[in-house]
């Protein structure tokens, strides 16, 4: 599994962006490799492997707020 820099700050806007950039058809692969590197996450070509890192990502967001609280 895709490791995700637990010490960055997910960027929710740069998340939303590659969420929406993911969802289309034919994905912009440049602005999803500047996304990736902006979030911390590591890129790939393939949208499903891509796709389950941003999910990953997203999910250790919340659990490591939740653990803050």
């Amino acid at each position: 599994m895709a490791r995700v820099h637990s010490k960055k700050e997910v960027d929710p806007q740069a998340l939303e962006k590659m969420v929406d950039e993911l969802m289309k058809d034919h994905p912009n692969k440049s602005l999803l490799k500047k996304l990736s590197a902006q979030l911390g996450i590591p890129y790939s070509g393939d949208s499903m492997t891509q796709i389950n890192t941003v999910l990953h990502s997203v999910s250790a967001a919340s659990l490591r707020k939740e653990l803050e609280r």
